[in-house]
């Protein structure tokens, strides 16, 4: 038995054989005959009839390329600050949000105990230095020997050591920003134990903020240096136009990836650190639409 499907594909081109052969055309404008025998062909279930040979043909008109890419805004510079001591907090004196100078003293823990030792150490600094100096003289004159002469120079080096050692320590007291920036985040509370390692603060420069891109390794070698990409974000500035600083040719043979850094000036404080941004690396190409397909 022959199937509805193929007496249809027979019975197409037949028709339009008939139509094409002389003196077999109706009487029409020009070229409808033409019309009349390419009409059916197109319209043919045949030419449909294969999913993946038309989704392949339509892959080659619009061929699928990834120009754009999810990142995330971060301050070039960030650090975070953990407790170097044990004790009580005293006194806390930003909050978060708040932009501070490097050197800012942001907490403080309490300090008498550390004080008064160093206290205690300078006096015997100044005891030792004393006693070295009278062995000094002593010396010259022949009164000591030498090994004595040596064990009250090393009392006095000994106690300069630990006079220095009992100095940081005190001052290590004071919890200060080590760079100029904004506090991201703050841990730590007034009246608070905190020992060596606890995070206490957060600080972030926003005037400098970098995205990092993951790009797969079909794109090696289509992305340089100096590119100008564009830079869509989230939410607190729109979008803009900025260049890629570095790439890392590296490729990652666990992810297929490498990176590609951005690194956007921000001193006029429009972007905001920590928000989503994405990153278009073709901004002229033509994205496939309803009007260029």
């Amino acid at each position: 038995m022959t199937s509805r499907r193929f007496r249809t594909g027979i019975a197409l081109p037949a028709l339009a054989v008939s139509l094409a052969l002389p003196g077999c055309a109706p009487r029409s404008e020009p070229g409808a005959a033409a019309d009349a025998a390419i009409a059916p062909v197109r319209s043919t279930p045949d030419s449909i009839a294969d999913p993946l040979t038309a989704l392949d043909t339509l892959a080659h008109v619009v061929p699928a390329v990834d120009d754009s890419f999810e990142t995330a805004l971060a301050p070039l510079h960030e650090v975070e600050i953990v407790g170097r001591l044990e004790g009580e907090v005293v006194g806390v004196y930003f909050e978060e949000g708040h932009r501070v100078h490097a050197g800012a003293r942001l907490a403080q823990l309490d300090d008498r105990e550390r004080r008064a030792t160093l206290e205690e150490r300078k006096a015997e600094e100044a005891r030792t230095e004393a006693a070295w100096q009278r062995a000094k003289k002593l010396y010259d004159q022949k009164v000591i020997s030498e090994e004595q002469y040596i064990a009250a120079r090393s009392d006095w080096q000994v106690a300069v050591a630990q006079r220095e050692r009992a100095g940081i320590e005190w001052e290590r007291c004071a919890v200060r920003s080590p760079i100029a920036g904004l506090i991201e985040l703050r841990r730590v509370q007034m009246g608070q134990m905190v020992k060596p390692g606890d995070l206490l603060f957060r600080i972030g420069n926003p005037d400098t903020l970098r995205a990092e891109l993951l790009l797969p390794e079909a794109r090696l070698g289509t992305v340089r240096a100096g590119q100008r990409v564009q830079l869509i974000p989230s939410a607190g500035s729109p979008a803009r136009m900025v260049a890629i600083t570095r790439v890392n040719p590296l490729v990652d043979p666990a992810s297929g990836t490498f990176r590609a850094v951005i690194d956007i000036d921000n001193r006029s404080g429009e972007l905001h650190g920590g928000v989503s941004a994405r990153v278009v690396l073709d901004p002229a190409r033509p994205r496939p639409g309803p009007g260029n397909r």
